[in-house]
């Protein structure tokens, strides 16, 4: 919620490829890098304060103190999905009220447009827990757990990191009540805008 949300919510979290202007393919946020590469997905991933001027070699060295600290002790208990590049437009987000509990991530696609590329493009497995403002997610990439705080206006959302750092995710969701969707630009490609769609089931 990175949404990935969730966040990358993974959250808020997708492939580089995602955020490819070249057509290259490759998941969401989001939310959290999950295997699908989630950093793709996250709008305001490289212009957070501190990252802008990171060189590869700062970030490499800043991902075993990120891995290495524990945000929460809640346990992974989703199930492992596909990332799904869909070749249609994203459905329209709703907003609505994020009802607190455990939630697992059940669906992740991948919306390319009428003219997109379609079919599979990695995996990801990430739990969530909404306790108001409050997110706790772990997830199968890395960080492995993260906390973040969520501010929703409308159908936008914005989540803020506070475990183990500080980045930003801007997207959209819709949330009911056993359910929440949250939307990521994932970059262009030749057929256009991407956008990834994670859903998380209450359970």
């Amino acid at each position: 919620m990175r949404a990935c949300l969730i966040f990358g919510i993974a959250a808020l979290a997708l492939a580089a490829g995602c955020s490819s202007s070249s057509g290259g393919t490759s998941p969401s946020d989001a939310g959290s890098d999950h295997d699908a590469g989630a950093d793709g997905a996250e709008p305001t991933d490289g212009a957070t304060p501190g990252d802008g001027g990171s060189s590869g070699q700062d970030a490499s060295a800043d991902a075993p103190a990120e891995a290495a600290t524990v945000c929460n002790m809640l346990t992974n208990s989703a199930t492992p999905i596909t990332y799904s590049q869909v070749n249609q437009n994203p459905p329209v987000p709703q907003g609505g009220t994020m009802v607190d509990g455990t939630y697992a991530m059940t669906d992740a696609s991948i919306y390319t447009g009428p003219n997109g590329p379609s079919g599979p493009s990695g995996m990801a497995q990430t739990t969530i827990q909404v306790t108001g403002t409050t997110i706790q997610i772990v997830e199968s990439g890395q960080p492995p757990t993260r906390t973040v705080t969520l501010a929703t206006i409308g159908t936008r959302f914005t989540a803020t990191d506070t475990c183990p750092d500080a980045k930003v995710t801007q997207g959209d969701y819709t949330a009911t009540s056993t359910t929440i969707l949250i939307f990521l630009a994932a970059g262009t490609d030749d057929a256009g805008a991407r956008t990834l769609v994670e859903t998380f089931t209450k359970q």
